[in-house]
């Protein structure tokens, strides 16, 4: 929806507000008024004018005027809860979700927050006492970024422009669900995660409904809508729901005809009728190779698994920009709940203890890669992606299923997203089976990026631009930041040019888990998309 910044008990807080505002231009299409209710204390927010978009000028005030919230992100059940307010007598003054969220807050306090539906990151401030609430939605798809001198903290929703602002001090991550005052940092209790005694039974008929709604309640009233689309499991759904309501929506296709994902996306356009449109990419060009610049400043990571997708992911929103789009509804999160990734499906078919602890490690790494991803490359261009497997009841739904229900052999091998496959068998006539019975492609490879360890062009590429040497010198350079491969120190030394990564202290925390892969080695090996 947007970026913001907010100075609290900040020296100079309107200028170093207004500077770092400078840095997020790309995120909206209006600068609102900076509002400095306190002394040293200043909120500003570049928006991107989608919710009641004349009348949601940030900060939104709640009623009474006690708190001033700037916010990032789209609240997808703020009608319901602004029915439940109106029944206790809140009065409202717009139709935005942002005031929702302010009135919400001052109602129910920090208990508010178990009940919001949807991606968020915002910081509400008592305008009587100068406290604050900062938080951040569950999963983490929207960011937030904080520095602390003192009794003084300063948050920004990209890092870039603290570090271009404050010459001094680290710039920190609130983690996915957890809210920050000036006196604690914690978890807090939403509307996912619950796990239950009694496992879910799967019912293709059940997740049907469940998802339908899911992408139901991310459709733009007001505004035209598209989708990403690779022609995925994944993808095919979401545009499938989609086009269920908004039957002209288009769906974008990164890559060319000898992608090896575009044989499935023709597949279903052709039989179906859908609006395939293509994002012109050659991954072995000079082209697609010099856009890894922008790649990494854009997502502020050197993570290779987010800087390959990113590279595509930027083409895509740029064209939906151009196309007069301002929202779109992606596939992530599937591959992490109902087990899409070869470590997830060797370990839930050993058993759901040995799988669950996996998932539950790869979800909470998201907000580093995949979904940083989603958030830089579609803001940079002004579009807001919305993820309707990350809907509370598509989550809860995933995380208690039962490991067979996730898996099964298929052809002798562990093979994941068992009950997303099997909402195809409901709709043959419009989901086609060659989708159904896809294997994992990585977004970026299924675009045509081939980056296998044994000599791809996009390895090439590293080798000859890096020596051996260079390689040991800059594993010591950077010895804080486990770089394991010339591809990695390519971007690091990229991001290095940039800003200052020694003041980033997650950056150092790589985005990896644990699996354990000798345990599972034989099997992982014989899968055609895990490299070691």
């Amino acid at each position: 929806m947007c970026g913001f910044a907010v100075a609290i008990g900040w020296p100079e807080a309107n200028a170093t507000v207004t500077q770092l505002i400078e840095g997020i231009l790309h995120r909206g299409d209006i600068t609102d008024p900076l509002f400095a209710p306190l002394p040293n204390v200043a909120m500003c927010t570049r928006r991107l004018r989608i919710v009641d978009a004349v009348h949601g000028v940030q900060p939104q005030v709640s009623f009474y005027g006690r708190l001033a919230v700037s916010f990032n992100g789209e609240i997808y059940n703020h009608i319901e809860l602004r029915h439940e307010l109106e029944a206790l007598g809140v009065g409202f003054r717009t139709s935005s979700d942002t005031e929702v969220l302010a009135n919400a807050l001052q109602v129910w306090g920090h208990r508010a927050l178990e009940r919001f539906n949807g991606m968020y990151a915002f910081v509400a401030v008592d305008l009587v006492s100068g406290e604050f609430l900062a938080a951040r939605d569950p999963f983490g798809v929207k960011p937030l970024y904080v520095m602390q001198q003192g009794a003084g903290f300063l948050f920004c929703s990209e890092m870039k422009p603290l570090l271009d602002t404050v010459p001094v001090g680290d710039v920190m991550l609130l983690p996915p669900g957890y809210a920050l005052s000036r006196k604690t940092c914690a978890r807090f209790k939403s509307p996912v995660f619950p796990r239950v005694d009694t496992p879910v039974e799967n019912s293709p008929k059940a997740l049907d409904a469940i998802l339908r709604a899911a992408v139901e309640r991310r459709l733009p009233p007001d505004l035209p809508v598209a989708t990403l689309f690779s022609g995925g499991i994944d993808s095919t759904l979401v545009a499938h729901y989609t086009r269920e309501f908004r039957p002209e929506a288009p769906g974008y296709f990164v890559g060319g005809t000898d992608a090896p994902d575009y044989v499935y996306a023709a597949a279903y356009a052709e039989k179906t009728g859908y609006d395939l449109r293509m994002v012109d990419f050659d991954p072995q060009s000079d082209e697609a190779f010099a856009m890894i610049d922008d790649a990494v400043v854009v997502t502020e990571s050197f993570e290779p698994n987010l800087i390959r997708g990113a590279v595509c992911s930027l083409a895509a929103s740029r064209q939906m920009r151009d196309d007069g789009y301002r929202v779109a509804l992606c596939g992530e999160g599937a591959d992490e709940l109902f087990c899409g990734y070869a470590p997830l499906e060797v370990a839930f078919n050993e058993s759901h203890a040995e799988g669950q602890p996996i998932r539950d490690e790869v979800l909470g790494l998201m907000n580093r890669v995949s979904l940083q991803r989603v958030d830089r490359c579609s803001m940079r261009y002004q579009v807001e992606t919305r993820e309707p497997f990350l809907d509370p009841a598509v989550v809860n739904y995933a995380l208690n299923l039962e490991a067979g229900s996730l898996v099964r052999d298929l052809n002798g091998l562990p093979t994941g997203k068992m009950p997303l496959r099997d909402l195809y068998d409901l709709y043959p006539n419009a989901l086609p089976t060659s989708i159904r019975d896809r294997t994992k492609v990585p977004f970026g490879e299924g675009a045509g990026l081939n980056v296998g360890p044994k000599d791809s062009a996009w390895k090439q590429r590293f080798d000859a631009a890096i020596s051996d040497a260079e390689l040991v010198e800059g594993k010591a350079l950077f010895a804080g930041f486990n770089v394991q491969s010339k591809e990695e120190l390519f971007y690091l030394l990229r991001l290095a040019q940039a800003f200052d990564i020694t003041r980033v202290p997650h950056l150092r925390d790589r985005a990896w888990i644990s699996v354990p892969v000798m345990q599972h080695l034989e099997k992982l090996k014989a899968h055609p998309h895990f490299s070691l």
